[in-house]
């Protein structure tokens, strides 16, 4: 896809191949990162447009798939721009609401390449 004249939000910036530090009471309990990529929006095909990719990744080395989150609602991108997020957690079985720190500088690069955003569950080894 030539993604050369899609249109960026500026608003995704913090966004783009960004690695998001979750926790529970103060505790590191996994990942989430992110990553913005160009779609073709409904109704109309022709309509252009971003949509974000977010991927939780557990301190014990399991990750979940990728999921999308794209406007008008953007609900991931809601929670993160506000401090949480909130996913299954299959450690207790239910849904959890952790808090979201967004990680910069080296130790973002680590993780990014560490966690390797988009490779889903069943293709890691």
């Amino acid at each position: 896809m030539d993604e050369t004249d899609w249109p960026q939000d500026p608003k995704l910036n913090m966004f783009r191949e960004a690695v998001w530090q979750l926790s529970l009471d103060g505790e590191v309990r996994g990942w989430v990162t992110t990553s913005v990529m160009p779609m073709r929006s409904l109704p109309f095909f022709w309509d252009k447009q971003e949509q974000m990719w977010t991927q939780v990744h557990w301190v014990d080395g399991r990750h979940e798939y990728c999921e999308e989150d794209y406007g008008p609602e953007w609900y991931a991108v809601e929670e993160l721009r506000h401090g949480h997020f909130s996913t299954w957690d299959p450690a207790v079985d239910e849904e959890v609401d952790f808090d979201a720190t967004l990680v910069t500088g080296a130790e973002r690069d680590r993780l990014w390449t560490e966690l390797n955003h988009g490779l889903e569950p069943h293709s890691r080894s």
